[in-house]
């Protein structure tokens, strides 16, 4: 569940880079003659990429929510749907912001997959929040990955009361129980993450529009 959704973002987050940053080129070339403003081109990029990422969660969504054998319930699986939707689309927006802040499409692509790294340490996946050092905590909080895994887990298992074998552990606690101890999971915390979400998309949106309008890249 994690890693499909964190493999999914990077590849839409890789691909629109290269589309991104050659459309860039004819944007200056007719910013330069008047023609294009900068604030309507970047919002248009922004809202043309939302049907094709609803598309794709549509379909991704169907598939593994099927595959993963999740219980079906409406309310879960529009959970899931909307944890999918919003974590592709600001991967998509994160990629689009970092071509924005670079010179061209290779530097981008570097200078994202740095964050992709720090991504995937912070998620509270691998190392989960109680166990994450005092310092850095902070970091969790403001890590995307974070909030999607805090999103798929919760929202599928905040009221699975069933006990599960846990290696090292001495009786057999409930799903539920075990997420809130070992993740940190508040099981009624979906509202705030929904907004945390959305609130990612359109932060990497202003900051793409930001710096394609204050950034010039263009060589004579």
């Amino acid at each position: 569940m994690y890693s499909a959704v964190f493999f999914v973002g990077i590849n839409n987050s890789q691909t629109v880079q290269p589309v991104v940053a050659t459309e860039r080129t004819v944007f200056y070339r007719e910013r330069a003659a008047g023609m294009y403003s900068s604030l309507p081109y970047a919002m248009a990029q922004v809202f043309v990429e939302i049907p094709y990422v609803l598309l794709q969660t549509i379909y991704y969504t169907a598939i593994v929510y099927t595959m993963v054998s999740f219980e079906w319930t409406a309310a879960k699986f529009f959970w899931m749907f909307f944890i999918n939707f919003f974590s592709f689309l600001y991967f998509t927006y994160y990629g689009m912001m970092t071509v924005s802040i670079t010179p061209n499409e290779q530097v981008a692509a570097i200078f994202a997959a740095g964050f992709y790294l720090l991504f995937n340490i912070f998620s509270g996946f691998y190392i989960p929040r109680p166990k994450i050092p005092g310092w850095w905590i902070w970091y969790y909080w403001i890590c995307p990955m974070a909030w999607t895994v805090y999103g798929c887990i919760v929202s599928q298992y905040h009221d699975a009361n069933h006990e599960i074998m846990v290696p090292g552990m001495p009786n057999n606690p409930t799903m539920a129980a075990y997420i809130k101890d070992y993740y940190g999971f508040e099981l009624d915390f979906m509202g705030p993450v929904a907004a945390v979400l959305v609130g990612f998309c359109v932060f990497f949106a202003l900051l793409y529009a930001t710096f394609l309008r204050t950034l010039n890249f263009q060589m004579r």
